[in-house]
């Protein structure tokens, strides 16, 4: 999709897009599915550009980072993006670069493109370390086994280096 920055020039204007992503795209390992992403907002004029806030719903499925068991994420939560004219923005020599600016879409022509936004903010609705329980035991690093379903008789192995440190506790 693509935003006419023109069209909310006189009065404000209220978007709703869906997109699909593919799982692929986001080059995110530890995600299973994902169900198509929402956005719906409103883009209004403002100074000294235009701001388009909204929410974004993305949901899917994603690995626990323990056990590797399948776990279901949803979230939902409010995005904002500031466009600027690119003739506005500040050159190295006349300030030092704010939190702000870095937050600013710079355009040179009123359509810009909304898809790449969607998607760099959708990256950080994924969880990065997702568990299927707060509790999650994880795998035996020897043999495998799931320790969430039955304890494996497989001992852990201590590191030597550490033995006469562990001495000092007995």
């Amino acid at each position: 999709m693509e935003l006419n920055l023109e069209e909310a020039l006189e009065a404000p204007v209220a978007l709703s897009h869906r997109l699909e992503v593919p799982v692929g795209r986001l080059e995110r390992p530890e995600l299973l599915s994902l169900e198509p992403v929402e956005f719906s907002g409103t883009l209004q004029k403002a100074e000294p550009g235009f701001v388009l806030s909204g929410e974004l719903a993305v949901s899917g499925q994603a690995v626990c980072s323990r056990c590797l068991a399948p776990v279901p994420f949803a979230s939902r939560g409010d995005v904002s993006w500031v466009f600027a004219p690119a003739h506005r923005r500040p050159t190295a020599e006349e300030t030092e670069l704010t939190a702000t600016d870095l937050e600013v879409v710079w355009y040179e022509d009123f359509i810009v493109p909304f898809d790449p936004l969607v998607e760099e903010m959708l990256q950080l609705e994924i969880p990065l370390k997702p568990l299927c329980r707060p509790e999650c035991k994880g795998l035996c690093p020897t043999c495998g086994a799931d320790r969430n379903v039955a304890p494996c008789d497989c001992r852990e192995e201590g590191d030597e280096r550490l033995a006469k440190l562990k001495s000092l506790l007995s």
